[in-house]
């Protein structure tokens, strides 16, 4: 009977043994594979790094590029604050921080696109400028992951008359997912009409009180019909968005809304400093309340007749 029980334990210990191995190997081969991806992605983003960084900070970008060098989507915003105070501003307006592509988070968003989920913090194809990927990205999901509102934020490296940072950023909004018109690939297929996608982008964050000043540059300084570099059309007026964000202090956690309970805590803790904004946001915000509220009350109607 103990020659029986120890012949047991340790059949039993070799059993474990063997499945401790196969999950480091799983695990290694898991890891190996995701440095193998990221390898793979920065190679074949060589090129759009390369095209990109011929851009100086001291010229008007007109459009983003892809990886493969090939002109992407058209920039039509422009900011002046700190990466903590465009942070804050979005959550306050409800926008997530979108995820970095791994091998998990392209998984994910490839599995909600076919079975339709939603996925508030789905990673963006990265676009580039100054020869490197967008510095920030952030989206408001829609009804699942094929539909978000989104925008790639890049710091030129220079200063407004503050010192504080400028940044430029490029906001479209995504409709569906489709094969690529360039490479027959998954992706995402963007609406046409950017200037409505500015548009919307201005009007969310001039609601949270944190935009003192808009104004407008030119950016191709005229109307204009173009393709980005997935093969997507757009037309745009050519002018891009000029926000002036309060300067104010920011938390930390402001940069990092990648969920949604700290979106929410953000959205709270928003609350209670927005009595710290100074006066013209809060007057801006009203006043882009008011035209909100009267835009619903005109459309209302006329949808449902």
């Amino acid at each position: 009977m103990e020659i029986t029980e120890k012949a047991d334990r340790q059949t039993g210990t070799i059993a474990l043994i063997f499945v401790v191995i196969i999950m480091l190997l799983s695990l290694a081969a898991l890891l190996a594979h995701i440095f193998s991806v990221r390898s793979k992605l920065r190679r074949a983003s060589k090129q759009g790094r390369a095209v990109s960084a011929s851009v100086s900070s001291t010229d008007r970008s007109l459009t983003t590029f892809t990886r493969s060098g090939e002109p992407g989507d058209p920039i039509n915003i422009q900011f002046l604050g700190t990466d903590g105070q465009i942070g804050a501003a979005f959550a306050a307006a409800g926008w997530y921080r979108a995820d970095e592509i791994d091998f998990v988070t392209s998984v994910r968003i490839s599995v909600d696109s076919v079975l339709g989920r939603k996925y508030s913090t789905a990673p963006v194809s990265n676009l580039f400028l100054f020869g490197r990927k967008e510095d920030m990205a952030f989206e408001r999901p829609g009804l699942n992951v094929r539909q978000r509102d989104h925008i790639r934020i890049w710091n030129t490296g220079r200063n407004g008359s503050d010192g504080r940072p400028i940044w430029i950023g490029s906001a479209t909004k995504d409709t569906k997912v489709e094969l690529a018109k360039t490479n027959h690939l998954p992706t995402h297929c963007i609406s046409p009409d950017v200037d409505a996608e500015r548009a919307l982008t201005v009007s969310e964050l001039a609601q949270t009180g944190f935009v003192v000043l808009d104004t407008t540059r030119p950016g191709f300084g005229k109307e204009t019909h173009g393709f980005n570099g997935e093969g997507d059309p757009y037309v745009t007026d050519g002018q891009v968005a000029v926000l002036t964000l309060a300067n104010v202090a920011t938390l930390p956690l402001a940069t990092q809304v990648r969920s949604p309970l700290v979106a929410r805590i953000t959205k709270q803790l928003a609350g209670f400093v927005r009595h710290r904004l100074p006066q013209a946001g809060r007057e801006r915000a009203a006043r882009e309340q008011e035209r909100q509220t009267a835009k619903l009350a005109f459309t209302e109607p006329h949808r449902l007749s």
